[in-house]
């Protein structure tokens, strides 16, 4: 019986997706934590790459604006895809 709950464990462990957040603390993939972690970081870049479009430097940063670009767009993919992770596993309500 004890061979049968360790066995049980291990996949349960392996199976769970863990994400570590900036703050150091350790959630699901696709629970509610995990998806307001990135939404922070796509509100980051939003705000960085609007500060690039004032002042004197807006034209020479361009590339640099690009390249954010498809940073928030990169990260609002895994937003959409832990969404739908964490509404298949129940984490998140339909």
């Amino acid at each position: 019986m004890n061979r049968l709950f360790s066995r049980q464990l291990i996949i349960e462990s392996i199976a769970s997706d863990l994400f570590e957040l900036a703050s150091g603390k350790i959630t699901e993939y696709g629970s509610i934590d995990h998806i307001q972690e990135l939404e922070r970081m796509e509100n980051e870049l939003r705000s960085l790459k609007g500060s690039m479009q004032r002042g004197p430097d807006r034209l020479t940063l361009r590339k640099e604006k690009a390249t954010l670009q498809r940073a928030i767009e990169s990260i609002r993919y895994l937003k959409t895809k832990a969404e739908r992770a964490g509404k298949s596993k129940g984490l998140l309500k339909t």
